[in-house]
């Protein structure tokens, strides 16, 4: 009778799971479906009608028990990036506008010690921050990207998140971000000053560069080093106009050192295969 009703509870339980992985996959199948609406779309409205769709299912979807395990294969229009340490999943989306410009979505999911899962929706504001580089943030004042890599350190018993972003700006620029991140009490704060260039610390970097141009940004996993192209004008005389800036063929560097990333400039990269012209990430439309 005992092995009986083992038999019995085990099944019910491979049942209950079963049914909370199916709502999952249908969910996913949902966002992904109206994706491809908003590909055939023409019209900026109808696009963010859908959008707020994706954001709703989104809602239900990660707010479900086994989510944070879930592996979202099927999301083809979405970054979906777990850190080192287990604790934080970050997804991220983009919706491209007729006038060339992009407005940023996403989620956060952030795992407790006991295994409690928060979720976060990130709001993008980054149209209506004055000083970017120099500001600390939070989910409802999100300096919008599309996230393609993320990098987890540690110092004196704090977790520090580093973000490498894109953005497709407008139809004459592109945007690549260092963004930084830490928890809180549950709670993403984007933008903690611990990059220091030179004399200057900043909360995030934003390196702007012509539509025409490539740039690289991408992590160093045997140098632990951030890579990056230095960026210039073509002519003297475009300095600040950011449609003119693309790589002077120089590389810059950015290493954790006791809490801080340290500048380190002009970095020798001949003997290595940099292939600064792969995209880190297929964006999203």
């Amino acid at each position: 009778m005992k092995i009986l009703q083992v038999t019995i509870i085990l099944f019910l339980i491979t049942i209950n799971i079963n049914a909370q992985t199916g709502s999952i996959v249908q969910l996913e199948d949902s966002i992904q479906s109206i994706f491809n609406k908003i590909i055939l779309s023409k019209n900026d409205n109808e696009k963010l009608g859908y959008n707020s769709e994706i954001q709703n299912i989104f809602t239900k979807l990660l707010n479900k028990k086994n989510s944070f395990e879930y592996p979202f294969t099927k999301l083809k229009h979405v970054s979906k990036l777990n850190s080192d340490d287990g604790l934080l999943r970050v997804f991220t989306w983009n919706l491209p506008f007729n006038n060339g410009t992009y407005e940023y979505f996403g989620f956060i999911q952030i795992k407790s010690k006991n295994n409690n899962v928060s979720l976060i929706k990130l709001t993008d504001n980054s149209n209506r921050i004055s000083s970017p580089q120099n500001k600390i943030l939070d989910s409802a004042n999100w300096y919008g990207a599309l996230y393609y890599k993320i990098l987890t350190n540690n110092y004196k018993n704090k977790t520090y998140y580093t973000l490498f972003g894109w953005d497709g700006n407008d139809n004459f620029t592109n945007k690549k971000i260092i963004e930084t991140l830490i928890i809180k009490r549950k709670t993403p704060q984007f933008g903690d000053p611990i990059i220091k260039m030179g004399d200057e610390t900043y909360n995030r970097i934003i390196f702007e560069y012509s539509k025409q141009a490539k740039m690289m940004l991408r992590y160093d996993e045997q140098e632990e080093l951030i890579v990056f192209d230095h960026l210039a004008p073509s002519l003297k005389k475009f300095k600040g106009q950011y449609m003119y800036y693309g790589p002077d063929l120089s590389q810059d560097g950015l290493q954790f050192e006791n809490g801080y990333w340290i500048l380190k400039p002009n970095l020798d990269l001949r003997n290595e295969n940099k292939n600064s012209n792969k995209k880190p990430i297929k964006t999203s439309f």
